[in-house]
């Protein structure tokens, strides 16, 4: 997904290049090993989604950025971090196309280099300009913590229903990017109840973000998304094409039969995909997730309008045409 570029109003390019800067600078400033490695994952780059909704929701004229390009770092050091903790879980050998920090150095290694992250992240929110951002953040990384255990609760559990997968993405995935719209609005001083639509907003694009990708895991392959193809499904995790697949009474059994194994072989992965083709499963999926553009969209009616506010909506638009 592309990045955008805002109206002579605010210059996105320009305060994104300050967000790559500082992002280089905050890893490395205090350890250079463990810097070096920090931005050996920050420099594969990545969408920076939410540094975007960040910068977007702080937008006002005559904006002090200082502030806001601090929240914008900070939400991606959280989410760089989050990412080396999940490919020690998933025991993942590559993200975008790079070695994972577990394959390169060992898992406590890397382990240490995430809290390394989350603890450079929270330093910049601690400023006495960025504070009113630290609670929306801190509460993100909580429900972050909390997805990811039920994650790992249900791993191969064939019961898993829709709703246990909503919870799971709305803490794993969307509670940090409905963060990055309330502390954006928050630390420029909007009011509680814009803060509180930017916040639903995130949310809502949160879960469609998560659910287009849960689709792509079942429908893209491994040089287009940047790590193996079908991973979760291998590693136990039942997302939303899996549920309703398991849903069908023609495939119910054998897929049953699969998770029993606890492991999953290139031709049970095979097999799953082309289940998946031959069902509704993947359309009931895009549905889903045009059901909670439809609801970020709808929050877009309780956020003023400015320059910023057609990106907002366009943004509802490129999660769900996304290739990766």
């Amino acid at each position: 997904m592309s990045s955008l570029v805002l109206e002579q109003e605010v210059d996105l390019r320009s305060l994104l290049t300050k967000v790559e800067q500082r992002l280089h600078e905050v890893a490395v400033v205090h350890s250079r090993t463990v810097g070096q490695l920090a931005s050996h994952v920050i420099k594969a780059g990545g969408k920076r989604l939410r540094p975007q909704l960040v910068i977007f929701s702080g937008w006002k004229e005559k904006n002090d950025w200082e502030p806001v390009l601090d929240v914008a770092v900070a939400a991606e050091l959280l989410h760089t971090a989050s990412l080396i903790h999940d490919d020690i879980i998933d025991h993942a050998d590559t993200r975008r196309s790079l070695p994972t920090i577990n394959v390169l150095q060992g898992n406590q290694t890397a382990v240490m280099t995430g809290d390394y992250l989350f603890a450079r992240a929270l330093t910049l929110l601690s400023k006495e300009s960025t504070r009113d951002a630290l609670s929306f953040m801190v509460e993100s990384i909580q429900a972050m913590c909390e997805g990811i255990i039920e994650e790992i609760g249900a791993l191969f559990n064939p019961t898993v229903t829709e709703e246990d997968y909503l919870s799971r993405i709305n803490k794993k995935t969307a509670s940090l990017v409905a963060a990055c719209c309330g502390a954006g609005a928050r630390v420029r001083g909007a009011s509680q109840e814009e803060v509180a639509s930017y916040t639903d907003f995130g949310r809502n694009l949160g879960i469609c973000f998560q659910i287009i990708d849960d689709i792509l895991d079942f429908t893209s392959d491994e040089e287009t998304l940047g790590k193996p193809a079908g991973s979760d499904f291998s590693q136990g995790i039942l997302t939303l094409p899996a549920i309703y697949l398991l849903e069908h009474p023609d495939w119910n059994k054998p897929i049953r039969e699969i998770l029993a194994k606890r492991s999953c072989t290139n031709d049970d992965l095979f097999f799953i995909k082309e289940a998946a083709k031959q069902t509704d499963s993947i359309h009931r999926s895009y549905r889903k997730a045009q059901e909670f553009q439809e609801k970020a969209r709808e929050c877009l009616r309780f956020i003023p309008i400015s320059p910023v506010w057609p990106l907002l909506n366009r943004l509802t638009e490129m999660v769900m045409i996304r290739k990766r």
